[in-house]
């Protein structure tokens, strides 16, 4: 008897706590790196090419993820500075290797990367101007991204290269029950402490 109570006691903790750790977690996951008055983050334990977005790429499909980095210099009561990429991935089911275009003004492309060359490549090409900053203030960045289903990706590809109000309103809204999503964020940490 008293094993089961430990146990069922056990269980209850673990579910208070685990939302906690979680968040420290992912925290813990997602490094900044400061260069040339740009902040790029990247995130190793970071996965999106995972899941229905998965399945969709080796059945045939591309898919469009929208990603978007933000700073807050009050734990995101309010955004200082946000930045909106997108991201078209498709997948070789020969070679078994993913291919990405990045969309929008500053085009970029990558072929022959497996899956986490692919998730690291998209992460580290999403940065923020830091230019204007103060180097000694606490900070607090986040990444999210979404995989787009067929009917909303159409909508943003079919709009001009900058689409920002589409993207600061995708964001802004909740996500759709079934939308694939993914987070990390970090802080608080000031901009004269990271490095390159």
């Amino acid at each position: 008897m008293a094993e089961k109570f430990l146990t069922r006691r056990g269980w209850l903790i673990v579910g208070a706590i685990s939302p906690v750790l979680l968040k420290a977690v992912a925290s813990l996951n997602l490094h900044l790196h400061h260069e040339e008055n740009y902040l790029h983050v990247s995130a190793p334990h970071l996965h999106f090419l995972t899941g229905r977005p998965l399945e969709r790429l080796k059945n045939g499909s591309s898919v469009l993820y929208s990603v978007q980095l933000a700073l807050s210099s009050d734990q995101f009561a309010t955004v200082d500075r946000r930045n909106f990429e997108r991201f078209v991935i498709s997948y070789d089911i020969w070679e078994e290797k993913f291919s990405i275009v990045r969309l929008g003004t500053t085009k970029a492309t990558a072929s022959h990367l497996d899956t986490a060359a692919a998730e690291d490549w998209c992460v580290r090409k999403v940065g923020l101007l830091t230019h204007g900053l103060q180097k000694e203030a606490n900070y607090w960045v986040r990444l999210e991204m979404r995989a787009e289903e067929p009917h909303d990706a159409t909508a943003l590809l079919t709009q001009p290269p900058v689409a920002l109000a589409k993207l600061v309103e995708l964001f802004a809204r909740p996500p759709k029950r079934d939308t694939e999503q993914w987070a990390a964020d970090q802080g608080p940490f000031r901009i004269a402490d990271l490095k390159p």
